[in-house]
Order: C-alpha cells, then structure tokens, then sequence
C-alpha cells in the first residue's frame, strides 16, 4: 500500500478537487463552512503554509490536514468510500498523530468521505493506538411550525433574558467552559478556557453561518451578574437554521432554564421565517439528547471525532479563571 505525499507542492487543481470533495460532505451534514474555505484551504495546502497529506491520482480523493490553536490540533481526513478507504484513511490518520509533538498536547480529528461502515473499522484501528478517544456525535432536527410562534412563558424567576451582543465574549467563554467540565463535551475543544472564546468568538462572527442576534439571546443573574445560560444560532440556509451553541450554567440545571431557552429559540427561528432547525449533539449527552427529542427533533446523522492524547504527554493544567 502506498504512502500518502506531502500537498506541498502538489498541483493547485487537484488539491483544490480535493477540498472542495470536503466541503461538499461538510455541506451534506450542515457542517460546511462560509465563504471561500475551499480556495483558501487547497492554497495553504500547496504552499505549506498548511500541513497536509494526500494520495496523488487517486480516483476518489483522499486527504487529511490540520491546524492548530495553543496546545491543541484540529485535523480533518477525506477519504471518499472504496475498497481502500480503510487502509488509506488509517495512514492518514497516523501521519497526524506523527504531528502530536510538544508543545502540542492532543489532536481532535474529523472525518468525511468514508461509509459508516468503514469509518467503525477505520475507528477499531486507530481507536486500539494508546491515548485515543473516539467521540461520536449525532445531528438532530425537525420541520418548525406555527405552534413553536407561542409565546414561551415568563423568564424565570429572578432573570433577566437579554440580548446576546449585551453579554461579552469572555462571559459566554466562561459559560460554555463550565457547561461541559467533566464531560465528554470537554474534549471537542480542548482543557483550556482559551480554546473556548476562540470557538465562541467564530460563532458569533459568522464562520458557522451568518450569525442570527434576533434568534440568540442570554440569561442574565443581574446581582452580581452572572450568566445563566444561553442560546447562540446562525444560518445554514435561508429555510434552515441550527442551533450552534445551547447553555446552561451546571449549577442552575434542572430549573427550567434549558426549556425556556430553546422554547424561545423556536420561535424566534419561526418568527425569522426559517423552516427547520438543526443542532449537533455527542451521543454520551444524554440529558441534551432527551430534551431535543421531547421538542420533536430526530436524528438525522451520525459522525465521529477521534481525540489523541499521547500516553506520555500529560494535559497542561487548566487555567483558573
């Protein structure tokens, strides 16, 4: 079997194919993203200015790269489904984890291409290497309606509901920090507050969709002021909408809070005149999982996300805030 090359190099056409074979999945599973990603991306990959590694001639393409942020990495592999996927996705995968070196501390890694069938046997490979993790993920929507434009109760008790451009960065960081300590969904981003206001920052700027203030909205403990919870939506679509960030506060759980939330971003997105609404959730998650199924959503893709933590490197401690 063939040894994946360095896209450094490589001719601009096949690579920017490649990419856009990426892109194209992504936008399958409404995960694409905005923009001109792909003719930036197929750039960086044959200057070097971005890692990567491919498969040159193949007739189905087959790429990985990453980036990184702090300690973290974030790859993504591209195996579109033949009788190699396996072997070729496996090889990928590996010559990321060759990139795992200090000070980078760990790797989370996305796939595309690949059947879910092969992507459990890629999974079963990879998954044996010591340090690995493998997260899997489900999307979840459904149709809206005119009954999500009823009003969605009083703001609880002693809140405040307020708009989300009145709360900062940091704080929304902060929330989603402490949302998911102690939870697989702390692995997605990584151990360190910082990680958490880069994604929230590329939330709210639009890189998941165009960002949607009049559907995203906080709740407010006004003294001393604290967030309770929030809800953060964008555009996928003019006729669909997800949901890209949904919190609350772990010691403000089980009041209600969560309920409210998404009973108002339903009929925001209602009152916007989107159709549907979509959202990303991990399987262990079970609590969230129970609460999109209650508000009518069902299941409509699966994905995975393999984490790798070398055995020898020990996480940086987290930050205290």
């Amino acid at each position: 079997m063939d040894e994946p090359v360095p896209t450094k190099g490589a001719r601009g056409d096949e690579l920017l194919e490649a990419v856009h074979a990426v892109k194209k999945a992504l936008l399958a599973r409404d995960e694409a993203p905005a923009g001109d990603w792909a003719e930036q991306t197929s750039e960086a990959l044959a200057s070097g200015t971005t890692d990567g590694w491919y498969y040159p001639g193949r007739s189905a393409p087959a790429l990985a790269f990453y980036s990184t942020s702090g300690h973290e990495a974030y790859g993504h592999v591209h195996v579109e489904d033949d009788s190699d996927a396996v072997e070729h996705g496996e090889r990928l995968v590996r010559r990321l984890l060759g990139r795992v070196t200090p000070p980078l501390a760990s790797i989370n890694i996305g796939f595309t291409g690949i059947s879910a069938i092969r992507e459990r046997d890629l999974m079963a490979r990879v998954g044996a290497i010591p340090g690995s993790t493998v997260i899997e993920r489900v999307a979840m929507e459904r149709a809206l309606s005119p009954a999500d434009a009823e009003f969605p109760g009083p703001i609880p008790d002693g809140l405040r509901l307020v708009p989300i451009r009145a709360v900062t960065i940091e704080a929304l960081a902060d929330l989603d920090f402490r949302s998911v300590q102690g939870s697989v969904d702390a692995l997605l981003i990584g151990p360190r507050p910082a990680e958490y206001r880069r994604v929230t920052e590329a939330m709210v700027s639009g890189s998941l969709g165009r960002f949607l203030d009049e559907a995203s909205t906080a709740l407010l403990i006004p003294e001393p002021p604290r967030l309770a919870g929030a809800l953060l939506s964008a555009e996928r679509t003019p006729r669909k909408a997800i949901f890209v960030n949904f919190l609350v506060d772990p010691e403000f759980q089980r009041r209600g809070y969560g309920h409210f939330l998404f009973r108002w971003g339903l009929r925001a997105l209602w009152a916007l005149g989107y159709e549907r609404v979509h959202l990303w959730v991990t399987v262990a998650n079970e609590a969230a999982r129970k609460l999109y199924r209650d508000f009518g959503l069902e299941e409509t893709a699966r994905t995975t996300i393999y984490r790798f933590v070398p055995p020898e490197a020990e996480e940086q401690p987290q930050s205290a805030r």
